[in-house]
């Protein structure tokens, strides 16, 4: 009986693992057939409209290979596949595939290409065009394009309603364009400008200059003289040709066009009146440099003599030296480095500096410079940072070695507050209208400066002032020295 019995729970073990082998076996089918899979993730919009010439960016996709039951989960790749012609309007499909072992997984995201830009209609224009009064409008002419047809002129439809053209024209989308044009009917002649006085007019530098008058007639509208635009301006304190223009239109858009031609000439000094005492000595510091040349050349137009307290800062120009004397200005001294700390250290180092640029000067012009401007001018106060009092002995030294030094009475402030010739110009007038006898302070280290002389100039002439360079004879303004 016992032997019976074990042989029963011998078989019955055999079963239990029979049936728990059998179920892991089930158990790992259904986790390998039922809990795997794969699945696309797209973004972006399922539908994507684009419209015709706009390129398609893929908005973006995902595939996740995943198991269910054991709860993993692990990227997979997509491939993608598309049919899209970007030269044509339709619809096209983008088809996402993502594939692992018997597992798979698609999506189709649908793409449109559309053409909502309309056709551009252009219309020829001929200017001043009119249809005489009881003749037919005669087509100027029109183009009609499209971004997607290409040419669709013969495509366009025209009527003619009210004095207006209308033009329409759809392309193969449907996209609508329309136009119009006024017929312009009777007026075809422009008005008549008459100028009074000489076409071609000459005045001196410095007069002023008085517009001769002007008028304008036209068939249609009559007196037309109080809409004619003057444009064009006449600068009388710089030579050259100015070109007046006088035009007018009609009601009709008929224009007529009219000019003038005034010629400033300039007037050389000797050609004026010079009354006693009304002298201005023009003086310019910290040249030579890329502005003195064209300095030379206005003076030189007006027969002007000037003076430059000169330094070696810039010694590629020193040639200019040279070309100043020749040309008859008074060329001094300023200083060779214009460098305050060192100049005003001692007596001793502002006569080397001196020296250095009387020697220059003088090799270059074959002359001894006996006049000189101080750096700062004597009244600087500058100098009392690196010497006490060394002004008022420097001032007493040079008078006693036979130099002149001179200020000025008047600034043109091209150093200290002008920013352009227009304020150079002023400040100097509104200072020598203050003097009989002016000394002016500019720069041709600057160029708005330099452009302000000829001005200057022209209205010194037309005022009766007489220009004239420094020399020994020539009055000294002394500045209150301060140190």
């Amino acid at each position: 009986m016992k032997k019976e019995t074990k042989e029963k729970n011998k078989k019955l073990l055999r079963l239990l693992v029979g049936i728990l082998m059998v179920s892991v076996v089930i158990l790992t089918a259904v986790v390998i057939l039922f809990g795997f899979g794969i699945k696309i993730k797209v973004y972006g919009d399922e539908t994507i409209t684009l419209q015709y010439g706009e390129s398609y960016e893929e908005p973006g996709v995902d595939a996740v290979w995943y198991n269910s039951i054991l709860g993993t989960k692990s990227s997979a790749e997509v491939s993608i596949e598309d049919n899209i012609d970007f030269e044509r309007i339709g619809t096209y499909a983008v088809k996402y595939t993502a594939k692992k072992l018997f597992y798979s997984d698609s999506f189709v995201r649908t793409v449109k290409i559309v053409d909502t830009t309309p056709p551009v209609i252009a219309l020829s224009h001929k200017e001043n065009y009119f249809t005489p009064k009881g003749e037919e409008y005669k087509e100027e002419g029109y183009t009609a394009t499209d971004n997607y047809d290409g040419d669709i002129t013969d495509k366009v439809k025209r009527y003619i309603k009210d004095n207006t053209v209308y033009y329409s024209v759809k392309d193969s989308s449907g996209n609508e364009t329309v136009a119009q044009r006024n017929i312009l009917y009777n007026d075809m002649i422009p008005p008549v400008i008459t100028l009074t006085g000489p076409k071609e007019m000459i005045i001196k530098a410095g007069s002023k200059y008085n517009e001769p008058g002007y008028t304008a007639i036209d068939e249609e509208d009559g007196n037309l003289t109080g809409k004619v635009k003057v444009e064009g301006k006449v600068d009388i304190y710089s030579s050259g040709v100015y070109t007046i223009k006088y035009t007018v239109a009609d009601k009709y858009g008929n224009r007529s066009e009219e000019t003038r031609t005034v010629t400033v000439e300039a007037i050389k000094q000797k050609d004026t009146i010079k009354p006693e005492g009304k002298i201005i000595y023009l003086t310019f510091d910290d040249g030579p440099g890329p502005y003195t040349e064209k300095l030379l050349n206005v003076l030189e137009k007006y027969n002007v003599k000037a003076t430059f307290f000169t330094v070696n800062t810039r010694s590629n120009y020193s040639s200019m030296l040279t070309k100043e004397a020749k040309a008859g200005h008074t060329v001094a001294i300023h200083s060779l480095t214009h460098n305050y700390a060192e100049i005003y250290k001692n007596e001793a180092a502002y006569f080397a500096d001196l020296g250095a640029m009387s020697d220059i000067i003088e090799q270059k012009t074959g002359k001894k410079p006996m006049l000189l401007r101080f750096p700062g001018g004597s009244s600087n106060l500058v100098s009392a940072n690196y010497c006490k009092g060394i002004m008022s002995r420097l001032t007493r030294a040079v008078t006693d070695m036979g130099y002149k030094y001179f200020d000025w009475n008047v600034d043109s402030g091209d150093a200290s507050g002008a920013k352009n010739d227009k304020e150079v110009f002023e400040n100097v007038i509104r200072g020598v209208r203050k003097y009989n006898i002016s000394i002016v302070l500019q720069h041709d280290s600057k160029e708005f400066s330099v452009n302000a002389v000829e001005k200057i100039i022209v209205w010194g002439i037309s005022n009766g002032y007489t220009f004239l360079p420094l020399d020994e004879t020539s009055p000294e303004v002394h500045h209150p020295v301060a140190n």
